[in-house]
């Protein structure tokens, strides 16, 4: 008489497909810095360091390099034992990983003032999950036949484009300072459908829609100091939270249980609700980086490692409660997010081989600032992930070649925080809902060049 709360529970306990939209250091730039994990706040040397730090620009002999290149990566996320019969879901997808474009401009009024320009990818994401299930199982009270459908989408995008202004104090130090605007816009969309077939013959289903998508536009500044004593170098950067200008955004929720006979759920269900044009803003944190590197032979080692403010719970979606149809009771549309303070860190070795061939390889970690526990659903991806990468660069005239890879991996277990009014019910579900396992891969290949104009 219970089955469709098990139904229910199933399906919608999974239906917050994780999102990678809590991680800071999952995208590097460049082709040198790339291939050294973006390890470079305080060794950045190509046009990278609009990103990285600012301030190297104001070090550079020859500011006026333009990058260029191709980065394809392979994605995969797979969630393992879903339900009680095992059920894997799998998205994966191969396309050109998120790239920059950047270069300088050549005034001669500037002087000693150098101005660069940049536009990146900070942030992208594209998954899609789909699971089909049907069986005939034990629910609470004989077998019952049992169906499910899953489908969720996941995009998400953050592309930032400004200006870099930088300044030799000295022949071996600088300052700068890089504005962005940033555009960040996401679309979820996850819906789950339950059909059950008791053994006396009842029918009940059960659709479970929940969508909401925004876009923000917001204005943030990364200062930095670089400071170049060969073998030695240094490097230092502030971020600032994203200065808000605007942004809208809608949000649906639409719910439906019927054949239900059970004291637990009382009558069926409808609520719906759609509410469109309303103001979004999505918030930043402080961060503030730092790195060195230090030569020893034709050995260069570079660390660098950078923290992340944490970012107390707001609504990314001003949306009100609304009225149940069925009940008259009063329910949530609301979408909120709320980040936990993190540091990432990542080593590189940059190995000089001729004058003109050098090797790279490094280990960057990449650690999810989603809160435990958390209530908000904008973010669930708790999962950390770790960045390896490889590769060689080699000069030919005044261009500079690169050839590299990356992998990157994370695993989680989800657990399932789901109580019930009803003791026995809880006991019984406790035993279908098993922690489901997430395993996430990336592999990224790079060809890239960077030549002097």
């Amino acid at each position: 008489m219970n089955r469709i709360y098990v139904l229910i529970v199933l399906l919608f306990s999974i239906m917050e497909i994780p999102a990678q939209d809590s991680h800071y250091w999952n995208i590097q730039y460049g082709t040198r810095s790339l291939l050294l994990g973006g390890a470079v706040i305080g060794s950045v040397s190509d046009m990278a360091a609009t990103f990285y730090n600012p301030a190297a620009l104001g070090l550079f002999s020859a500011p006026e390099i333009l990058l260029s290149g191709k980065v394809y990566q392979y994605d995969a996320l797979t969630l393992k034992n879903v339900s009680e019969s095992n059920l894997d879901l799998t998205s994966s997808n191969i396309e050109s990983a998120p790239s920059l474009f950047a270069g300088s401009f050549t005034f001669k009024w500037l002087k000693k003032h150098k101005l660069s320009y940049s536009i990146l990818t900070r942030q992208r994401m594209n998954f899609g999950i789909d699971g089909q299930q049907g069986t005939v199982r034990e629910v609470l009270n004989g077998q019952e036949r049992v169906a499910g459908e899953l489908t969720s989408d996941q995009k998400l995008s953050d592309d930032w484009g400004g200006l870099s202004w930088s300044y030799p104090l000295t022949s071996k130090m600088a300052i700068g300072v890089s504005q962005y605007l940033s555009i960040r816009s996401q679309k979820t969309r996850s819906q789950a459908l339950s059909q059950s077939l008791s053994p006396e013959g009842d029918v009940a289903t059960s659709i479970i829609l929940r969508q909401f998508e925004y876009k923000s536009f917001d204005l943030l500044w990364k200062a930095g100091f670089g400071m170049k004593l060969d073998p030695f170098t240094l490097g230092i950067t502030v971020t600032t939270p994203g200065v808000h200008i605007t942004g809208n955004g809608s949000s649906l929720v639409d719910v439906a249980v019927s054949g239900v006979k059970s004291d637990t759920l009382g009558d069926p269900i409808y609520a719906a609700n759609f509410q469109q044009d309303v103001s979004a803003q999505y918030r930043s944190p402080w961060s503030v980086g730092g790195g060195f590197s230090w030569g020893i032979g034709k050995y260069r080692v570079h660390f660098s490692a950078e923290w992340y403010d944490a970012i107390k719970q707001f609504e990314v979606l001003e949306t009100e409660d609304f009225i149940v149809q069925s009940s008259g009771e009063t329910a949530t549309n609301k979408v909120d997010h709320e980040l936990q303070s993190v540091i990432n860190y990542g080593v590189g070795l940059e190995i000089f081989f001729k004058e003109k061939l050098s090797g790279y390889a490094s280990f960057v970690t990449d650690y999810s600032a989603a809160v435990p526990g958390t209530q908000t659903n904008l973010a669930i991806s708790f999962w950390d992930i770790y960045h390896l990468s490889a590769g060689a660069a080699f000069t030919l005239g005044r261009s500079e070649f690169t050839l590299g890879a990356s992998y990157s991996f994370g695993n989680d277990r989800l657990e399932r925080t789901i109580t019930f009014p009803d003791t026995e019910i809880s006991n019984r579900i406790a035993e279908l809902l098993k922690n489901s396992e997430l395993d996430y891969k990336r592999i990224k290949l790079l060809i890239g060049f960077s030549i002097q104009i």
